[in-house]
């Protein structure tokens, strides 16, 4: 009797996971392309037409349509351009191009095979590894939920209460760094929690997820770093061995591109005579770019105002309150993870509050947290088991109202400015 309630609880899990998948099925049919894409297209055709990683012309070459469309670039010390953007996603973007162009003649050339090749691209690198990530969060969620039907709640939430599924639908770098965070968390929390046997290949796993994240979306790895920290205490051995073996190829591969396109293995950011050069774009931004506000007015609207991630996904306080429940009950399972995830998230948006100013650009919401969405959520899983009263289930309602109605809007265009509810309805353009 024990085991079909079981495997009935489980059934809501994976059922909530068929329902989960089905925004990008549907979604992302009408491909943007916009300084995400055009940003890395000038390496690949670079890469493929050019033979280099240099994006401006070659004297004897014709032009690269797509450097003329980009602002993310910077000047070598002999006066070339390369774009700013790190070299793993654009190389694997060549690569598939490589194949699409050999297979069916299709050629970044002709502006008609653009939107296919996109198309393709956005199915392989941002689809797949999300739907691949939704999946081992639900696993996740069934590991350490005994009532399942609160874990497909949560599942649902982050399929369709925060900006995951909508940039999940549109190239961005920010979605394969999601879903190899949570394939990490996975394998990182399941042996931390002695839920997962400590085998090798699931430390190399980790180490290789963990390389994703810092070679997609840098910012993030702080969530996998203080994993492999706490992995540390338990298994200091396996986890240097075997999940430093599971990292080392891809950042290998990251730093020695790196070291050979720019001459430094650091990101061009913090070159400043790189990004800062005569015709750059960054000397003298515009619109959102262009920001000049107080560090505490934009905190304020990238947490709670106009791009505020807890007013337009209102759901993600439930981690909030689950992360301070954890910091006060010290039954909590797991309770140093809670509490290092909490202090992970504070460090991550303290980096953006103090180190950038436009909001992530021209994108729904406060784009840069979209990593830390899985373990926004995952930090609300201690608060599913106390709405037990009516008041706090119709609460629950309203916040999951919003945030479903703010995601609608983020899968209808997840680029463009000022375009949020909280910018028409409450607080007006950011200029």
């Amino acid at each position: 009797m024990q085991k079909n309630s079981i495997s009935n609880q489980q059934r809501w899990l994976w059922g909530a996971l068929i329902i989960a998948v089905i925004p990008v099925l549907i979604g992302g049919r009408s491909i943007v392309v916009g300084e995400t894409v055009t940003s890395r297209l000038a390496t690949v055709y670079a890469l493929v037409h050019h033979g280099s990683w240099r994006i401006d012309r070659p004297a004897e070459e014709p032009p690269n349509p797509f450097e003329v469309l980009t602002v993310d670039k910077v000047e070598t010390p002999d006066g070339r351009l390369l774009s700013s953007k790190p070299p793993v996603l654009p190389l694997l973007m060549t690569a598939e191009y490589v194949v699409m162009r050999r297979l069916f003649g299709w050629d970044l050339d002709n502006e008609d095979d653009l939107r296919p090749i996109m198309r393709v691209i956005n199915v392989t690198l941002i689809k797949i590894p999300h739907v691949i990530g939704l999946f081992f969060f639900a696993m996740l969620l069934r590991m350490f939920m005994s009532n399942h039907r609160d874990g497909a709640l949560l599942l649902l939430f982050l399929a369709f209460a925060t900006p995951l599924a909508g940039y999940a639908c549109q190239f961005n770098n920010h979605t394969p760094a999601a879903a190899a965070l949570m394939v990490a968390l996975y394998f990182g929390l399941g042996m931390y929690a002695d839920k997962l046997a400590p085998k090798p290949w699931r430390f190399m796993v980790f180490g290789l997820c963990s390389a994703v994240v810092f070679t997609m979306d840098m910012p993030v790895t702080i969530f996998p770093a203080f994993m492999g920290m706490l992995l540390m205490l338990r298994f200091p051995k396996q986890s240097v061995l075997w999940g430093g073996i599971g990292a080392a190829p891809l950042l290998a591969l990251h730093f020695g591109l790196m070291a050979a396109i720019t001459g430094n293995p650091l990101p061009v950011q913090t070159q400043e005579a790189m990004y800062n050069f005569r015709n750059s774009y960054w000397r003298n931004p515009i619109g959102v770019d262009g920001l000049n506000e107080p560090r505490a007015l934009y905190f304020f609207h990238s947490h709670f105002g106009r791009f505020g991630t807890f007013l337009l996904f209102p759901v993600l306080l439930l981690g909030v309150v689950g992360w301070f429940k954890g910091l006060t009950d010290r039954t909590c399972p797991a309770r140093l993870a809670v509490l290092a995830a909490g202090g992970a998230f504070a460090i991550m948006s303290g980096y953006y509050v103090l180190a950038t100013n436009n909001y992530g650009g021209a994108g729904y919401g406060f784009r840069w947290h979209i990593g830390a969405v899985p373990v926004l959520v995952l930090l609300a899983m201690p608060m599913m088991p106390v709405m037990t009263k009516s008041w706090r289930w119709a609460l629950l309602a309203l916040l999951v109202a919003v945030s479903v109605f703010s995601a609608w809007e983020c899968m209808q265009a997840p680029w463009g400015a000022s375009h949020e509810w909280t910018c028409r309805w409450i607080f007006g353009p950011v200029y």
